[in-house]
């Protein structure tokens, strides 16, 4: 059988390129650079019609293992030191670049903003705010592991989701509803990685016509974007999340492109680093070289966003720049990873 965490790291990376790309775009945009319309908003729903569902489903993959090995207090009290320390390191340093250089920059962001951290998770970092809560629900949740009770959280949670479309619920309670599915189909997955393991090539195929055939009809038929009310955004994720799971286990069995495993061991220096980096290298490129041209925007920016995090963090595991590792770890009270 293939590893799981081998192809699962295929699957951070393909999700965290997709995260880079997205919010260069975004930022492109928002800075007024001449993308086409059409294109940019097509491309930017079709990405966010699954890759935040794909992060959540993959970190659902190995809670059950985790909560087996570690019980329940245990496993958050690591999520402390992978999660909510990162998130509130990274949180405050970008917060306060950004306030510093807010002319320079696409919003304007006060002190305030960034100090509502605890209440109001800002840009990106919601994910690791949400994600942190969705494990402590799963915990509360799924005090043993049984078949019945299994099925009896998946209905919960589907029901969670549809809820959500129809209702609006206050923060963080909309977040919860929207992701917490894709968390309990990771848990609930292992049936159907046997079966794509044991015809990847084929699932692969299939996937993408699926895939690409929702995506039309979603897009094009009915004229919907991923922030639209529709049932049908969940059969998009799934897809999606299909998708990215074949291809990375055919990718992890035949021992192509193994770089892309690379890229997603360093999933997470990545998202907590590129906007800085890719922001930064915008500005040079627009305010100080005066650089408009959209595909040297792109190109540079998704290279940045993720060759820049990767150094930074393979610097902090060196003697000589060891400080750096505080920027990940806390300082006096690392734990074992629990993690996936």
């Amino acid at each position: 059988m293939t590893n799981r965490n081998n192809w699962a790291d295929y699957a951070k990376a393909i999700g965290i390129l997709l995260v880079v790309y997205a919010h260069v775009a975004r930022g492109a945009w928002n800075a007024g650079l001449p993308l086409d319309k059409e294109s940019y908003m097509l491309i930017d729903s079709v990405i966010y019609s699954f890759h935040m569902p794909l992060f959540f489903f993959l970190s659902g993959l190995f809670f059950l293992p985790s909560l087996n090995k570690y019980g329940g207090m245990q496993l958050m009290r690591g999520k402390l030191s992978t999660i909510i320390y990162p998130y509130l390191i990274w949180s405050l340093l970008q917060g306060f670049i950004e306030v510093f250089l807010s002319r320079y920059t696409n919003s304007q962001t006060s002190v305030g903003d960034v100090l509502s951290l605890l209440w109001m998770p800002r840009a990106h970092f919601w994910f690791l705010y949400v994600l942190f809560l969705i494990f402590g629900l799963a915990v509360l949740v799924h005090r043993q592991q049984q078949v019945r009770q299994q099925g009896v959280i998946l209905v919960s949670a589907l029901a969670f989701w549809v809820l959500h479309l129809y209702v609006a619920l206050p923060f963080p309670f909309d977040y919860l509803a929207n992701y917490f599915i894709f968390f309990v189909l990771g848990m609930n997955v292992t049936a159907v990685l046997r079966w794509i393991e044991n015809r990847a090539g084929s699932w692969v195929f299939g996937s993408l016509i699926l895939f690409g055939t929702l995506q039309y009809i979603f897009h094009h038929r009915l004229r919907l974007i991923y922030t639209d009310t529709s049932v049908l955004l969940i059969v998009l994720s799934c897809a999606g999340i299909v998708l990215v799971s074949s291809l990375s286990v055919w990718l992890s069995q035949t021992g192509t492109a193994v770089w892309l495993a690379t890229i997603g061991q360093y999933s997470m220096p990545i998202y907590l680093m590129h906007i800085l980096a890719a922001s930064g290298v915008r500005i040079i490129l627009s305010k100080f070289l005066h650089i408009d041209d959209v595909t040297t925007h792109l190109l540079a920016g998704v290279s940045t966003g993720i060759v820049l995090p990767v150094l930074v963090y393979c610097g902090s595991q060196t003697k000589s720049l060891s400080a750096l590792r505080y920027l990940f770890t806390p300082p006096a009270w690392r734990l074992k990873n629990t993690s996936a």
